[in-house]
């Protein structure tokens, strides 16, 4: 069969289907549902035939602009069927404002095909969408093609970019492939096109270089920025550019070194720093935190003074807490998850303590065990006797009811702390140790390596001397050890292992 005579076969075939959704939809009135509608998304070439042979429903009797919203409200996929069954649809489809692109907005069927073929496909539908839009009236641009690796260019990103984002852009999200950043590099000309309405700016695996020349981003209210390569210089520019910045997030840009926080900012009230392995520090207003616990403790009062709930996560954050400057007379939920924190003196966040009298729940995540140097361990310090462990003796916590420490380990300091609130919390209900790395999804063991596990024991033998003769007989207390089937066959010395085992017995 001839090339010319197959176009015509497809033809015919796209003619019958749209006179039978035509019946369907004068047989259903203007109640017929877009949701509804089946068959395949317009591809490309599909968009112009439906122009020349579409017939006139009854929707196409409503007015243009009712139906415009009507449609920029369905999604994606049944928004890019409607366009073929009706002339208002189909002119509302080149401007339609919500464009974001997945797996599950475009339909693909994860179970076909090879990874590949599946990220060649959503790029192919990609692509013809945007080559039959306008280019005007998108509010939302998503292109979120993270596992399509390998597959994409950066030459077809610049050209998806520029023809999409326009005057009137509200929200731009660009997530690219892992390990993509090298290769394709945010134009920031773009933000100078999208300056006047853009609130949102979500960016990942990418390069971001912006400059005083971007101009004024007046309603720019929300920034995050996952494994970015920009600078704090650059990142000064964005925040000059961006007056009204209420929301930053910044995680794991490598290439940051010192955060510093514009007095000019005065509606940021969201600031997340995750992860960004080079930064030594941070200002806000022109003070100097040293980390977010040192933040929490002297500066988040004065925003967040009725928190109920506060969850506090740091690294590298190796000194003594400040005292409290202010109380959290509403929190009842306290989270704090340390990461890397060699050195770190747990019984400091003693001051945590102090600064929330009416906390119930405190959790606390120490970290990897195995970090613990051996002059830090309780069971290597020959002064460790349990008399001459660290107490606050005028503190007490009259609502503390549940403590759950996971990553529990031999450093003396973390004994301190859990004696001090063993000795402290008269409603103490219930004081959990977890000496493991935890469990997954499915209820199996997380790995560990020999070092780790070594030092889980430690622990174990170091809550059986120091903490398990404090626990009050009213108290719910158990121990998280290493696991039998999981962990202690890792250890290739049994000798060692008994006779640890028979000192914890």
């Amino acid at each position: 069969m001839s090339s010319s005579e197959d176009q015509k076969r497809k033809l015919m075939c796209r003619s019958v289907w749209l006179r039978r959704q035509r019946a369907k939809m004068e047989h259903h009135g203007s109640t017929v549902s877009l949701a509804g509608t089946r068959g395949p998304l317009c591809h490309k070439g599909d968009t112009k035939f439906a122009e020349n042979t579409m017939p006139v429903l009854e929707l196409d009797k409503f007015p243009e602009d009712i139906l415009h919203h009507i449609h920029s409200r369905v999604p994606l996929r049944d928004a890019a069927r409607a366009a073929c069954v009706s002339h208002n649809f189909l002119r509302s489809w080149r401007r339609y404002p919500n464009l974001t692109f997945n797996w599950k907005t475009v339909g693909l069927n994860m179970n076909e095909g090879t990874p590949y073929e599946r990220a060649q496909k959503l790029l192919d539908i990609i692509q013809t969408i945007i080559e039959n839009h306008s280019g005007t009236g998108v509010k939302t641009l998503k292109l979120q093609v993270h596992p399509c690796r390998n597959v994409i260019t950066a030459n077809q990103l610049d050209i998806w970019l520029q023809a999409a984002v326009k005057d009137g852009i509200v929200e731009l999200a660009l997530d690219l492939p892992q390990f993509y950043g090298p290769k394709f590099n945010f134009p920031c000309s773009l933000l100078s096109c999208a300056a006047s309405l853009l609130q949102s700016l979500s960016l990942s695996y990418c390069a971001f270089c912006p400059t005083l020349m971007v101009g004024c981003l007046r309603n720019l209210k929300s920034v995050c920025l996952t494994v970015v390569h920009i600078t704090e210089e650059e990142l000064g520019c964005l925040f000059s550019c961006a007056l009204c910045l209420e929301k930053l997030e910044v995680s794991q840009c490598d290439d940051i070194t010192f955060l510093k926080i514009p007095s000019h900012l005065q509606q940021l009230h969201i600031l997340r720093v995750f992860l960004c392995r080079r930064l030594q520090g941070m200002t806000m207003n022109g003070e100097c935190c040293s980390g977010i616990f040192h933040y929490a403790l002297t500066k988040l009062y004065s925003i967040a003074s009725n928190l109920q709930t506060l969850i506090l996560l740091s690294s590298k954050e190796a000194f003594d807490m400040p005292a409290p400057s202010h109380k959290f007379l509403h929190l009842r939920h306290l989270k704090i998850y340390c990461a890397n924190m060699k050195s770190f003196d747990f019984f400091s966040l003693v001051s945590f303590l102090k600064a929330c009298p009416v906390v119930e729940n405190f959790f606390l995540s120490a970290g990897r065990p195995y970090i613990v140097r051996q002059e830090e361990s309780i069971l290597e310090d020959s002064n460790s006797d349990p008399s001459r462990i660290r107490c606050f003796q005028e503190f007490y916590h009259d609502n503390l009811k549940k403590v759950s420490i996971s990553g529990f380990c031999s450093a003396k300091s973390l004994i301190e702390l859990t004696c001090q609130i063993l000795g402290t919390s008269p409603s103490l209900q219930c004081l959990v140790l977890d000496t493991t790395g935890g469990y997954d999804n499915t209820g199996i063991c997380e790995n560990m390596d020999r070092k780790a596990i070594m030092e889980a024991l430690r622990g174990v033998e170091a809550i059986k001397r120091y903490v398990k003769g404090k626990v009050p007989s009213s108290v719910n207390f158990k121990v998280l050890e290493p696991c039998d089937r999981c962990h202690i066959p890792k250890l290739d010395v049994s000798m060692q292992v008994s006779d640890v085992r028979g000192r914890l017995a």
